[in-house]
């Protein structure tokens, strides 16, 4: 797996960049005005302390500095492009989730924040892929199993770009969706 690693770290890098836009835009308007930021330097954390969560950052991070008051906050929002815990992505606030035009938009958006944290469950074991904190271990991830949650994060992803402003396709049902990644 240790030859592998490299590639899994950039297929990885390249869908948390593409969800993460796709969050930014929703999330933005939203957040950019919010007086009280649900982003904490204990959430920030768990970035250094996963040696996963580590490699990921360690490619894209240029000027910046984990700060204890404020984590990886910076004025223009995180400074990290990759290697977010999953808490980042899973979470959203009760404005985020209302601003959605309906049920269905809510639901993928729901949906849309744990596709990340979705490729790396069950890595190794039981362990999510950011739960790992021994390095070494990565190279026992089970390559398979990453594979196929990327795939199904890769599917949901491409349904939910697929969706219009109106709602859900004809041809699509949430369980179809939920079926690929449980929310």
């Amino acid at each position: 797996m240790i030859a592998e690693l490299p590639k899994i770290l950039k297929e990885y890098a390249a869908f948390e960049t593409t969800v993460r836009q796709q969050i930014t835009d929703f999330c933005a308007p939203h957040c950019s005005v919010c007086e009280s930021v649900c982003c904490q330097p204990e959430y920030c954390r768990e970035n250094i302390d996963s040696p996963f969560l580590t490699l990921l950052s360690s490619k894209t991070l240029q000027n910046a500095a984990f700060s204890a008051g404020r984590g990886w906050l910076t004025s223009t929002g995180c400074a990290l492009s990759t290697g977010r815990p999953p808490v980042c992505y899973q979470f959203n606030c009760n404005t985020i989730i209302a601003a959605r035009p309906d049920d269905h938009q809510q639901y993928l958006m729901r949906v849309l924040s744990n596709l990340v944290p979705h490729i790396g469950k069950r890595a190794l074991g039981h362990r999510h892929l950011v739960e790992i904190m021994d390095a070494a271990k990565l190279k026992r991830i089970k390559i398979t199993r990453f594979r196929k949650r990327l795939a199904e994060a890769r599917r949901a992803l491409q349904i939910i770009q697929s969706v219009n402003g109106n709602g859900f396709p004809a041809t699509l049902n949430m369980q179809d969706l939920s079926k690929i990644v449980p929310v």
